[in-house]
């Protein structure tokens, strides 16, 4: 009641601004899956700024981009420079949230078919708003170069000009960076084709660009590799138990560390684990390997007491807060130093180790790609590698 009775003494400016801050601007931060921590530590500074604008007479929703500077000034006037670039971030945040962070682009003629694009990306593809953001950065890079501030003419574009487009971004771009831009223009032209603006044969002809450095694969652990990544943990530690068992989940289940990092103690049932959902995904239910299951067990017998529901948590800095996925990396890239693997790093190595492994045991592509949680079988053919392929040479017929 106390807390009501304040807020109703505030000027109405400032309760419009905390409000939004506590409501919107959370709301804004859990869809783009934030960690609790953060949202809680951006709030708190925003609610500062607020209360310090308000003083002068001012709204945050107000705030520029040229303005953070002198706000972290007056905020934290004593403030170190590490203390001080996170809550730069959040301010940032808040100027995306706002719409304020960049100076509003004039709007073109075309603008109207990139909403109704968003709309399709929301509504039937459910796409978070980072990835929806760069492929409208991306489609608008592409209609400012083909037709400026004209109006759309479907009919006036040509396979030559899309081949002209694809060299353009190749003299700034990776070969990599290329395809994915161009992948993104093939399924907005199928888009429309759908809404009757152009012919499907503009689709087909956007090309692709040649990229044979990336076409080698990482180089998989193999099972005396497997062993020795595995001893490289420190099981007689709380933290050793917690890193053991994330990397038994990576090397042994195939999940991506963003699945990793989202596991729950209610996904743990019996037998089975119930991965959450990640990427294209939905989500999807795994045996649960006795190995697996007594890391697990063995870990949550020492885990740190916390109100937070995931699975894994911090131990010694961020103790009971829950781990990102840049920590499930450097967890791993530490342990491929300290049992001497040179040049290896990153965790889909291991979701590539644990399909090689499989498929060398003689699992087939489906069902490798049921595990991994894959739409499509050509997907993990990327995964599957071994050495020897004599198994799979068909007989000669005599």
């Amino acid at each position: 009641m106390s807390d009501q009775r304040v807020t109703r003494d505030l000027p109405k400016r400032l309760q419009e601004d905390l409000q939004l801050i506590d409501g919107d601007f959370v709301n804004y931060l859990q869809r783009r899956h934030t960690s609790e921590f953060t949202i809680c530590r951006y709030r708190k500074f925003l609610r500062k700024v607020a209360h310090y604008l308000s003083n002068r007479r001012r709204s945050i929703c107000h705030l520029r981009l040229r303005d953070v500077t002198r706000i972290m000034r007056g905020c934290l006037p004593r403030c170190k420079a590490a203390s001080r670039k996170p809550r730069q971030a959040g301010l940032r945040r808040w100027l995306h949230f706002c719409g304020r962070f960049r100076c509003p682009l004039p709007k073109c003629r075309w603008q109207m078919w990139l909403d109704d694009y968003e709309q399709f990306l929301l509504r039937d593809r459910a796409l978070a708003d980072c990835r929806r953001t760069a492929i409208l950065r991306v489609l608008r890079g592409y209609l400012a170069w083909q037709f400026r501030r004209r109006a759309l003419r479907w009919d006036l574009v040509n396979p030559a000009d899309l081949h002209r487009y694809a060299l353009y971004l190749k003299r700034t771009f990776v070969p990599k960076t290329v395809n994915e831009y161009l992948s993104i223009l093939r399924q907005f032209f199928r888009f429309m084709h759908m809404r009757g603006r152009c012919t499907p044969s503009l689709a087909n002809a956007v090309p692709t660009v040649a990229d044979f450095a990336n076409h080698r694969r990482p180089e998989v652990l193999d099972d005396e590799r497997r062993r020795r990544f595995l001893r490289a943990f420190d099981r007689r530690s709380n933290q050793g138990r917690r890193d053991y068992a994330m990397a038994v989940c990576l090397i042994d289940l195939g999940l991506r560390a963003i699945e990793v990092s989202r596991l729950r103690l209610t996904d743990i049932a019996g037998r089975s684990v119930m991965v959450p959902a990640a990427k294209a995904s939905v989500g999807r239910q795994l045996p649960l390997p006795p190995a697996v299951g007594r890391a697990i067990n063995n870990y949550l017998r020492h885990r740190p007491s916390t109100d937070a529901d995931r699975l894994f948590v911090g131990e010694s800095v961020l103790r009971g807060r829950p781990i990102s996925t840049a920590a499930i990396a450097a967890t791993m890239d530490r342990a491929y130093r300290r049992c001497g693997m040179v040049g290896y790093f990153g965790t889909h190595r291991l979701r590539h180790s644990f399909a090689t492994r499989l498929f060398a045991h003689g699992a087939t592509t489906k069902e490798i790609a049921d595990l991994l949680g894959h739409r499509h079988v050509t997907t993990t053919d990327r995964y599957t590698q071994t050495n020897d392929l004599r198994r799979l040479a068909q007989l000669w017929p005599k």
